[in-house]
């Protein structure tokens, strides 16, 4: 299901009870562990005060639970990512075990909402400090005799971002600002193909140790191999860096099929492949190619809708704060402010889409009220924006931007989010038992990824699961 019914609406969004930012995967009465304690990016300062990782924001059933569900929680379920949401989510609320990356310490930590420690076979994978091994080590080409510029277009673009200090063009460092293993390595670390390196290894670690698919109760590996995001935003597309991760992600495909024919047996197996999101071209490659394109300030945004809310609101000589946040291409309201001027919430909004909509960049707006009366056939972009719509949480206004703009969460670099075919475009790979070769080029989404794992675990799928599996897919 999406997000209009499992809730998860972004990594993070407003809070209407509080004013501030929930994180997607992080409840206050958890702690994870090992706990970072010292040198901590702000990133990791920001999501510690918010507690540990945990499902419980989610309120759709994962996979996995249904699979503890129907086999009496005999069935293993182990959700591996280097990210936190990455791993926690796709796990569900019922996994055996989850894992992700802390780029703090160089260890894979969980949260004790799982557990009070950590499984010892992932104790021992840390001590091993697998993932010291690329210190001193610089990011080369895969393939140096590859034309990568033909494949994907110059190393050096304006618009790249530097990394974590790893420069726009290749070698890129992984250690230059470090003499051991520190925070600084981890995060360049995990803005490379290796870090998908990394969790390859660890993924062999689990197969072994929780012996997945030994017997005949059916079990479930969750991998999220999240490099591939950051090399994305940090330079773009079309750039070689994303050319040299996703051929070395090829690889990883292939070592990890062979694995499993070797532990678990070929045909006694289903693997299923996709992703959440594609990425915006960066806007100064887009430009460059002829195209409109660009960076839309959201403060800026924000500050022109309050004050063009307070012309059109009032009170007259008066200035009002009509917007709580512009979080996510959301804007939520100050119901209160509406309530104290005897304003229907539905004025406020069509007062602001009507503005929104005509302001450079911007391609569309839609209401709150626009989005509870339901999807409309004829407006696929709306369409896209209500499967994304869960009340309790999203705002009062959505922004839709024109293709190839994007919001100013950086002036390098780029990001994802949109219902345009670039942000859209995702694989859907199935293979193993009982599935049928060939290469389809139907229209699907990755919601069908689950109905495919029902089908190959021949479990009956949650009420909230409407996505059918594709046609003529299997056996």
């Amino acid at each position: 299901c999406g997000p209009a019914v499992h809730g998860i609406i972004g990594n993070e969004w407003h809070d209407r009870d509080n004013g501030e930012l929930v994180n997607c995967a992080y409840v206050e009465r958890y702690r994870n562990i090992p706990a970072a304690t010292t040198g901590l990016s702000k990133e990791t300062q920001k999501k510690s005060k918010k507690g540990g990782a945990a499902p419980e924001r989610m309120l759709a059933a994962a996979a996995g639970d249904v699979l503890k569900d129907a086999t009496a929680g005999k069935g293993r379920v182990v959700s591996l990512s280097l990210k936190d949401r990455g791993a926690v989510l796709p796990g569900g609320k019922k996994a055996d075990a989850c894992y992700w990356l802390d780029t703090h310490s160089g260890d894979f930590s969980t949260s004790t909402y799982y557990r009070e420690g950590l499984h010892g076979w992932v104790a021992e994978f840390n001590r091993s400090r697998h993932v010291d091994r690329w210190f001193n080590r610089d990011w080369e080409r895969l393939r140096p005799m590859l034309d990568y510029q033909r494949h994907s277009g110059p190393d050096d673009v304006v618009g790249e971002a530097l990394g974590y200090s790893q420069g726009r063009t290749f070698p890129h460092p992984m250690s230059d600002l470090s003499d051991r293993p520190d925070r600084l390595y981890y995060e360049a670390l995990y803005n490379s193909p290796f870090a998908n390196d990394l969790l390859l290894a660890l993924a062999r670690k689990a197969i072994d140790a929780e012996q997945l698919g030994q017997d005949d109760v059916p079990d479930l590996l969750c991998l999220s191999f999240s490099a591939n995001d950051p090399v994305g935003h940090c330079w773009g597309p079309d750039s070689q860096e994303v050319l040299d991760v996703t051929l070395r992600a090829d690889l990883i495909v292939a070592d990890l099929l062979s694995y499993l024919d070797a532990r678990v047996g070929k045909g006694r197996y289903v693997l299923v492949l996709s992703a959440d999101h594609g990425v915006v071209p960066l806007p100064e490659v887009a430009r460059a190619q002829g195209k409109s394109a660009g960076r839309v300030s959201p403060e800026l945004l924000r500050q022109k809708a309050n004050a063009h809310l307070n012309d059109v609101l009032g009170p007259e000589g008066e200035s009002v704060r009509w917007i709580d946040a512009l979080d996510n291409g959301w804007f939520y309201l100050n119901l209160r402010r509406l309530k104290e001027q005897g304003l229907a919430p539905a004025k406020g909004e069509q007062a602001l889409a009507d503005w929104v909509g005509k302001q450079p960049g911007v391609q569309a707006a839609y209401t709150r009220t626009q989005l509870l009366a339901g999807a409309a056939d004829e407006d696929p972009v709306r369409a896209a924006v209500a499967r994304s719509f869960y009340p309790a949480r999203s705002g009062d206004v959505a922004v839709v931007l024109k293709p190839y703009h994007q919001w100013l969460g950086r002036l390098t670099g780029t990001t994802h989010g949109s219902p345009h075919d670039y942000d859209t475009h995702v694989p859907l790979l199935v293979f193993g038992a009982g599935v049928r070769p060939g290469t389809r080029a139907d229209r699907v989404t990755p919601l069908a990824a689950a109905a495919c794992l029902y089908h190959a675990l021949r479990l009956r799928p949650p009420d909230t699961c409407h996505t059918p599996v594709p046609p003529n897919l299997f056996e």
